[in-house]
């Protein structure tokens, strides 16, 4: 079952022992994670559907206790962790075979943002599956 925001937030207060605030960030920035000040930021401008990921990635960095941006193949496994918590095979193999391999078109039908198909897909490279 996917993770809602509103769990989402309630495992990072109660579970994880971190505040998450929404804020007007730089350019291209979704989310970061403080470490001293066990702060999760959320860019203000994201939909729920691009926010749930974001946040999924960001406690990913607090249960590593991170401090801000990681190297990108750190980064690149946090994505790709989040990306087969939210999407199963038969979800994705459904969703291609009724709009094709592009990303957008696939993002749109799985209710994720075109990243999260991105890892997704480098997944299933990476370990051989033919989705």
């Amino acid at each position: 079952m996917r993770p809602t925001m509103d769990a989402l937030l309630a495992a990072a207060a109660a579970e994880q022992q971190v505040s998450v605030r929404w804020l007007n960030m730089p350019e291209g920035w979704r989310g970061a994670y403080h470490l001293p000040s066990r702060t999760v930021y959320l860019c203000t401008c994201m939909s729920e559907c691009d926010a749930v990921p974001t946040l999924m990635h960001e406690l990913a960095h607090v249960a590593r206790e991170d401090d801000g941006h990681q190297a990108r193949p750190v980064e690149a496994r946090i994505d790709r962790l989040v990306a087969c918590r939210l999407i199963a095979p038969p979800e994705y193999r459904a969703a291609e075979a009724l709009v094709g391999p592009h990303i957008g078109a696939l993002a749109v039908e799985l209710d994720v943002p075109r990243w999260v198909v991105a890892a997704y897909r480098e997944t299933l490279r990476r370990h051989k599956i033919v989705a």
